[in-house]
């Protein structure tokens, strides 16, 4: 992908020709959206849109940070930092609040190498995004098969589903002597909430987003 395509169908709604400085994050202490500019360099292409490129300094420890982005025609927004925060701390505000708590704990343990712990914390968040999309059935399977029975999730992510219900299967339901989650399967079960996430909340919002940004257009 051309960098030039940055915004382009993908990203967050710009309230004008300014960086959105509330979705950085400071890579040193975590704080968002406050930041005062230093400098920024502009490029623009043969179509006069603008690529920028702005150094941060966080008002609350001092530490700079490099934010790269720009602005679609479609008028979603998107950028990328560096450094960028390696500790997970918050989820996205259009997740539901309950579904976020469990994948924080998820990717935190991931961070931690608390297998065990990620597995079964992914597993529930899995679960709990299935009821968020009205999944019914009387067992995490059925609630899988009913939702891509309806549509709303496609063949691949059901067989993938299945997949990593079965990882994570030993730490919801424990036996003595039970060996420990191996970490490729943590890492299994958290990638596909992830992706689960972006299908079922992600996508959606972002469609709204697109939607939003055209409709506001004169």
């Amino acid at each position: 992908m051309s960098w030039w395509e940055i915004g382009e169908g993908s990203g967050h709604s710009a309230y004008n020709d300014e960086l959105r400085l509330d979705l950085v994050d400071c890579g040193f202490c975590g704080e968002s959206g406050r930041f005062a500019f230093e400098s920024r360099i502009i490029k623009k292409n043969h179509k006069g849109k603008a690529l920028r490129y702005d150094t941060l300094r966080c008002e609350e420890c001092g530490n700079l940070t490099s934010v790269f982005w720009g602005t679609g025609s479609s008028g979603l927004q998107r950028h990328y930092q560096v450094p960028w925060l390696k500790e997970t701390t918050k989820w996205p505000t259009h997740w539901p609040d309950d579904v976020g708590r469990f994948w924080l704990q998820a990717r935190r343990s991931i961070e931690g190498s608390n297998w065990d712990a990620a597995a079964l914390m992914a597993r529930s968040a899995v679960q709990l995004v299935l009821r968020h999309q009205q999944a019914t059935g009387k067992s995490l399977f059925e609630e899988i098969n009913d939702l891509g029975k309806k549509g709303v999730l496609p063949p691949v992510m059901v067989e993938w589903a299945h997949e990593v219900r079965v990882l994570g299967n030993d730490n919801a339901h424990p036996t003595p002597g039970a060996a420990g989650t191996a970490p490729k399967d943590a890492q299994a079960v958290v990638e596909f909430l992830g992706m689960l996430l972006r299908v079922t909340f992600d996508l959606p919002f972002q469609i709204s987003e697109h939607r939003g940004s055209k409709t506001a257009k004169p």
